[in-house]
């Protein structure tokens, strides 16, 4: 019984590793900009909560920003509690450790360059990711 417990274990945390490789490696093919700019886990995660590259590319960036908190923005417009400053987008790489007054900033720029890098991805154009990428770096006081 403990055998095949743990051996059914092992099974899912291969398939998930297999998974999880295989989606990247689409993803890369479909978004390569957007990928670029935030990464493969949290392009699936703004995907797969919008639904479509196309509906993603028709929202601003105020809009991609709380993508994932609509409760929090939800009782702001009916309690008039504060507007929630970021939802999906906080699991960025190094956003959540910053001082709690810098979120917002920081939030709202990497959606202002996610809004650009999705127009890239979708209408099939090239631009200068990697000058994003720096660009909210140093929002962030990470050095380049």
């Amino acid at each position: 019984m403990d055998n095949a417990a743990a051996e059914m274990g092992i099974n899912m945390c291969s398939f998930r590793s297999y998974l999880d490789n295989y989606l990247g490696n689409e993803i890369e093919k479909y978004m390569p900009h957007t990928v670029s700019l935030i990464g493969k886990t949290l392009a699936l995660d703004f995907l797969l909560k919008s639904g479509s590259l196309e509906n993603l590319v028709k929202y601003p960036a105020g809009t991609l920003q709380i993508l994932g908190a609509e409760k929090a923005f939800f009782n702001h417009m009916r309690k008039g509690t504060p507007p929630p400053k970021h939802g999906i987008i906080f699991n960025y790489p190094g956003l959540s450790a910053l001082p709690p007054n810098q979120r917002g900033k920081v939030a709202r720029a990497i959606a202002n360059k996610m809004a650009i890098t999705l127009k890239m991805d979708f209408f099939k154009t090239d631009g200068d990711t990697e000058g994003m990428v720096n660009e909210i770096k140093k929002k962030m006081n990470i050095q380049v």
